[in-house]
């Protein structure tokens, strides 16, 4: 995918996991489903940074 810094978006899917071990560490149940949500759309969007890669070769 063109524009998107893949060390980048390592670097920020590492924060939001952070972020949900402290939610869960502090058992706040809306920081942990906002934060949840956020990593989950992130490593999906890694997966297809990765694969868009592969087919560009």
């Amino acid at each position: 995918m063109n524009g998107i810094d893949r060390a980048e978006l390592d670097e920020t899917i590492a924060k939001t996991f952070k972020e949900v071990r402290t939610a869960i560490d502090t058992h706040s149940e809306k920081s942990l489903q906002m934060y949840s949500n956020a990593l989950r759309a992130l490593v999906e969007l890694r997966q297809q940074v990765v694969s868009g890669d592969r087919a560009a070769g």
